[in-house]
């Protein structure tokens, strides 16, 4: 009888996810956008920094990228962690720009920066790989 018990409660669990399923188009996404983060950066990488206003669309571009892109996976079920880590790569991006748009971003802080930015952008992708795997 334990037997038939036990059986009938492993057949009849049923699979429970925790976290949503791998996205491509996240995938693709996150990596463009660190592809367009990484060009702004090499901008800034000079002495002096350029100024604010002559890379303003590409600030402009990445922002619109990023927002399109937590839009879609908090549209997603079971995806907290996910936004969670977009809204991170947000703040740090935003905190760049600002600094930025104030006139204090300076060349020593922009390898401080990319490196911040690569960080936030790297633990969505691994997220995402993590979650192929996972199927």
């Amino acid at each position: 009888m334990q037997a038939l018990v036990l059986l009938w409660c492993v057949s009849g669990c049923t699979h429970v996810t925790l976290i949503s399923p791998y996205d491509e188009e996240t995938d693709k996404s996150v990596t463009a956008i660190g592809k367009s983060i990484d060009a702004l950066m090499t901008q800034l990488d000079s002495d002096p920094v350029p100024a604010y206003t002559s890379v303003k669309p590409s600030y402009d571009t990445i922002r619109a990228e990023v927002a399109t892109l937590r839009l879609r996976n908090d549209a997603r079920p079971k995806n907290s962690l996910t936004v969670k880590q977009i809204d991170q790569l947000s703040a740090a991006f935003k905190d760049v720009e600002d600094q930025h748009k104030s006139g204090t971003l300076n060349h020593a802080m922009v390898p401080v920066a990319r490196s911040q930015l690569d960080d936030a952008v790297g633990a969505i992708l691994k997220l995402e790989i993590a979650k192929r795997e996972l199927q």
